[in-house]
């Protein structure tokens, strides 16, 4: 049975991809963190402002975006989801197939849910 904090955190996931996909820019803004650390699987690392900034200008543009596997990992007022991340994503005008786990840290700040840092790592083909 699924208790409040994960259920919460797994809706806020579905809510980040759906925005991912949409390139709802404010809808990101909303739920990222002012702290938000992003990782790439390409080892480089982004700020809130760097991420949107890509994402609003095209620079990533996610095509298809599915999160499997998860589990949460309930800290109190942060919680750790680890997941499986499968997509097909244009990143500076080159298409590339992700298929990732990955580490998603939420936290609660003035009372939402958001994420605050995000580490992917390739799985070998």
């Amino acid at each position: 049975m699924t208790n409040d904090v994960e259920a919460q955190v797994l809706a806020c996931e579905a809510r980040r991809c759906e925005a991912l996909l949409a390139a709802d820019i404010e809808a990101l803004d909303g739920m990222l963190s002012a702290r938000l650390v992003f990782a790439h699987a390409t080892a480089s690392y982004e700020d809130k402002a760097s991420l949107l900034g890509k994402m609003a200008s095209g620079a990533i543009v996610y095509k298809t975006l599915s999160v499997t596997e998860q589990r949460v990992i309930d800290l109190g007022d942060t919680a750790l989801l680890l997941s499986r991340l499968t997509a097909a994503v244009t990143v500076g005008g080159q298409p590339r197939d992700i298929d990732n786990r990955t580490l998603s840290v939420w936290t609660r700040e003035a009372g939402a849910w958001r994420l605050v840092a995000y580490q992917p790592t390739a799985i070998p083909r």
